[in-house]
């Protein structure tokens, strides 16, 4: 298949996970309301994990048969860097890598129930409550959920860019992984899912995998 069909592909799939997004976006109330109810917070992550994952294999796609060349080290300038009047807040930057299961057992979890119990003179009831059960209708922070909406759009927007980026991750030292893609299913996924964000996770899987399958086989013998 030639860089065309790479190139349609892409493009297709960009578009749909766009307008799903764009959906997420839709759910979230005004920026000036701080926070979101639990409820809706875990329904907007259930579908922003599998889109994410959908990113990293479209960039992976839109990465493979990109050359690049470290980058020369800049000197100092005389004097060293000029302080600027304020620190401007950096925009969110999209995980190109999917986050690794981790290997042995889970981690134990605390009985829930009362805190240490200390007996005070006088005093016949406990001095701690028990921990209450998160509710569906806890109010929590939305701002990491917006930096991540935020991270995958710009993503979206110009993943030649971030084919580019990737490329040169992967051609430093930085990267702890040579592969962006975690062995196994993708985050997200859900077996026999019928959203939309399934059916574009599932179809970005298959071409990330076929791209590299391509971009690893050793050249036919002469």
């Amino acid at each position: 298949m030639d860089a065309a069909y790479w190139t349609f592909v892409t493009e297709v799939n960009r578009k749909v996970l766009l307008r799903i997004v764009a959906g997420l976006v839709a759910m979230l109330p005004d920026e000036t309301v701080p926070g979101i109810t639990r409820a809706l917070h875990l329904a907007i992550v259930a579908i922003l994990r599998p889109a994410e994952a959908a990113a990293r294999r479209l960039i992976v796609v839109a990465s493979v048969g990109i050359v690049v060349t470290p980058r020369a080290k800049r000197d100092l300038p005389i004097g060293g860097v000029p302080k600027g009047k304020g620190r401007r807040k950096a925009a969110p930057v999209f995980g190109l890598f999917d986050p690794r299961r981790k290997i042995g057992p889970p981690p134990r979890k605390k009985a829930k129930g009362y805190g240490p119990q200390i007996i005070v003179i006088g005093i016949d009831e406990p001095v701690f409550e028990a921990q209450q059960k998160a509710s569906p209708d806890d109010i929590v922070d939305a701002a990491r959920l917006r930096g991540r909406l935020a991270a995958l759009i710009g993503a979206l927007e110009d993943v030649p860019k971030q084919a580019k980026r990737l490329a040169r991750v992967l051609a430093s030292k930085r990267a702890k992984y040579t592969r962006p893609m975690r062995p196994g299913r993708p985050p997200g996924h859900r077996e026999s899912g019928a959203r939309s964000v399934d059916k574009v996770l599932a179809d970005c899987h298959i071409f990330a995998l076929e791209v590299l399958d391509i971009a690893e086989r050793p050249p036919p013998y002469a």
